[in-house]
């Protein structure tokens, strides 16, 4: 018995210094893990950006200033591909599994790198993450118009109508309402001999926007606000007798009152003609009002809203741009504390004021900066739901980004007398009648 105790006793000795050894290398490691890493540690995140013009990327240099400053083991390095094939080149990294982290997603986009599990669900952080409820419900519409949130938006984009105020009053015209109106007064002002054009017509991919957009606002209220290539009945837009009409007024805008070259413009092309006094007409999302604001004098120009359709109906849909995390990213962690940072809502509202887009942070619509001044059309748009139409871009579909070529290819031959305005419309309807059956 006593031999037995010893034997006890001496164990519980040894068991308490193997306790004492073993929580000595515990601290140990702890310590070593919580430790800042050296610099053969640091982590350098590669960001690949889409919409870019100089403001823009200068400010989101400064951000990445301002994230490393604070993240001390990352670096950030942004990449910068040629606006216009921005997208083409994402995508082209995503397939080849190059090394990035951090992509721009686009609405335009999501779908295509989602369905093809090219980018990460954020949903595993979007979970905890703190603003997420603080955000707009059209922020949160865009972030999940799949069925997880495979980016966070930065900005959200709507179009207007921006004019020449100073062109205008010289003439005394009257700011278009409609499309005819918006052709009517552009013939006005519209002086080939001294370089003036009345409208800054958006060509490339941009293009099929342009096209859509018409094409609806001439369905009048038959369009379906969810599935906006279709007509309430099921057919598509392009179908309807009265497509005709707005595909010739779409070519004589381009013909008759805008510059010949801007058949090939993007954006870049079409907002420089606006503000070097090119053209007196524009239409384009709220982050080109940054530009006119240091480029032009104020009083020489203003914003609309967006011109309507001959039953008085205009449409235009929510688009928005942000952040996804790269599949093949190694370093998604860090990836999303990037992402986080920028979508904090002091540094998303800093942002979108230095480039013109709409935050994605709930506001009221009623405060003197959304009605006064340049951002006053958003909301009577928003505030006349009537005549205003907000409706779904088509990005559900897998195939929307082929329809963005193939609208734009053609809308150019029908332009340049290649094709009939019933191929062109033929061609469109096939195209959406084939995905929806798909």
């Amino acid at each position: 018995m006593r031999l037995n105790i010893l034997g006890v006793a001496a164990y519980s000795i040894l068991l308490m210094l193997t306790m004492i050894i073993s929580g000595c290398m515990n601290h140990n490691t702890i310590t070593s893990e919580t430790q800042p890493p050296s610099e053969s540690e640091t982590v350098t995140l590669k960001v690949v950006q889409s919409l870019s013009n100089p403001k823009r990327t200068e400010y989101l240099r400064l951000l990445i200033k301002q994230f490393e400053s604070e993240h001390t083991h990352i670096r950030v390095k942004l990449i910068t591909p040629e606006y216009d094939r921005a997208d083409d080149t994402i995508l082209t990294m995503l397939e080849s599994e190059q090394e990035i982290d951090i992509v721009e997603v686009r609405d335009i986009t999501v779908h295509n790198y989602a369905s093809r599990g090219l980018i990460l669900s954020l949903d595993p952080f979007l979970s905890w993450w703190e603003f997420y409820n603080q955000l707009s419900d059209n922020a949160k519409l865009m972030a999940r118009d799949m069925d997880a949130a495979y980016y966070v938006p930065s900005s959200l984009y709507q179009s207007q109508l921006y004019y020449r105020k100073d062109w205008f009053d010289a003439k005394a015209l009257q700011v278009p309402e409609t499309w005819e109106e918006l052709y009517f007064v552009g013939k006005q002002l519209t002086k080939p001999e001294l370089g003036q054009y009345g409208y800054s017509f958006r060509g490339d991919k941009g293009a099929a926007i342009a096209l859509s957009r018409i094409i609806q606002d001439y369905n009048g209220i038959n369009v379906n606000p969810r599935d906006s290539m279709f007509r309430l009945d099921g057919t598509t837009i392009f179908s309807d007798p009265h497509a005709v009409e707005a595909v010739n007024l779409y070519r004589k805008i381009q013909t008759e009152i805008s510059p010949p070259k801007s058949l090939e413009w993007g954006f870049n092309d079409q907002v420089k003609a606006f503000t070097s006094g090119q053209t007196a007409m524009l239409i384009q999302d709220s982050d080109v009002i940054e530009q006119l604001t240091v480029k032009l004098k104020e009083g020489t120009w203003a914003t609309a809203p967006l011109p309507s359709g001959p039953d008085g109906i205009s449409h235009s849909f929510i688009g928005s741009a942000g952040w996804g995390i790269a599949l093949q990213s190694k370093h998604r962690d860090e990836a999303w504390s990037f992402i986080s940072f920028l979508s904090s809502r002091e540094n998303n509202e800093s942002f979108n004021k230095m480039t013109g887009a709409i935050s994605i942070y709930n506001h009221e619509l009623d405060d003197d900066f959304n009605t006064t001044g340049p951002y006053a059309p958003y909301t009577l748009m928003a505030n006349n739901t009537d005549r205003f139409k907000v409706v779904k871009q088509p990005n559900q579909y897998v195939n929307y980004s082929k329809f963005l070529e193939l609208a734009a290819n053609r809308s150019q031959n029908y332009i340049k007398d290649e094709m009939t305005d019933q191929e062109l419309l033929k061609q469109l309807d096939d195209f959406w009648i084939e995905q929806k059956q798909q």
